[in-house]
């Protein structure tokens, strides 16, 4: 609780509960790392659910570890399994039916937050109550001995980002959406509860595909983006991880799925030339896919 005096007056503010969630699979070697950001934040209302998508390793073995050496130190704690691989949305939604927060930040098992990052978080959206903060992310690699990593793609991917989030303007900004997904899914993914609870969740059509439809849902129930000016996030890049250009490999036929969903509300935008120009992109895949087999 935090205490507010002015004039001789006290109020005391109950400070609002974040639901932070560790998606996990297979991170046995990077979690550790990221659940003690989390434990170090400022921010001093945080419950924290680790929900792990059926890895083969020991990623279970470590997050109750560490779980068992670090009782006490958040609000609460608990580890979320599965008995299968049900993909990313699925993983999410099981541990939002255990969630109890005002407010949900998503992180993957490989990355981490800087001290102060739910603290900010949480200042933005007290202060925006219609927007769904952004914030910077730091890239650092993680490759191992003769792999590179180029952080090129994804550089150019954060800039368009934080341009995308300095937009005021609301019908602007949702119309950019629609054309093509300009958020970095560890810059955001920190909502209130209430709006992903009444939107029923994450899609589970997808298993790769989380935040684009999920964003889309937000910003079409009335939400814009904002920006938060700082890196609150290090965005682990290696050449293990799902990176830009595998996400795009991994997730081609649920892109196309997905576009069918959006290609209507383009059409209810006035996006109208955007749609017939996607549809034949999409076309011309589908037909180079065909060749292929």
């Amino acid at each position: 609780m935090t205490q507010i005096c002015k004039e001789r007056k006290c109020v005391v503010i109950e400070m609002k509960l974040v639901s932070v969630i560790v998606l996990a699979y297979k991170s046995a070697e990077t979690i550790v790392q990221t659940l003690d950001s989390i434990k170090n934040q400022t921010y001093q209302r945080i419950e924290l659910l680790i929900t792990d998508d059926c890895s083969p390793d020991n990623t279970v073995a470590v997050a109750q570890a560490w779980l068992a050496d670090n009782q006490g130190t958040l609000v609460n704690m608990q580890l979320v399994t599965a008995q299968k691989n049900t993909g990313i949305p699925g993983n999410i939604n099981r541990a939002l039916a255990q969630a109890s927060g005002d407010y949900v930040k998503l992180i993957a098992a490989d990355d981490y937050m800087t001290r102060d990052a739910i603290s900010e978080y949480v200042q933005f959206c007290e202060k925006n109550p219609k927007a769904i903060p952004i914030a910077k992310v730091h890239l650092f690699a993680d490759a191992k001995e003769g792999e590179t990593v180029d952080f090129t793609p994804i550089e150019r991917y954060c800039s368009r980002c934080y341009e995308f989030a300095k937009e005021t303007d609301y019908k602007k900004q949702y119309r950019m959406l629609l054309k093509q997904n300009h958020i970095v899914a560890p810059s955001g993914s920190f909502y209130p509860m209430a709006i992903i609870r009444k939107l029923g969740g994450y899609d589970e059509t997808y298993r790769w595909f989380e935040d684009y439809p999920m964003n889309l849902k937000v910003m079409k129930a009335g939400y814009r983006c904002g920006l938060i000016n700082r890196e609150l996030i290090y965005y682990r890049i290696s050449g293990g991880s799902v990176t830009a250009s595998q996400q795009l490999r991994l997730k081609r036929a649920e892109m196309q799925l997905f576009f069918r969903e959006r290609m209507y509300d383009m059409m209810r935008a006035g996006m109208g030339w955007e749609a017939v120009k996607q549809s034949r992109y999409w076309a011309k895949i589908a037909l180079k896919r065909g060749g292929a087999q």
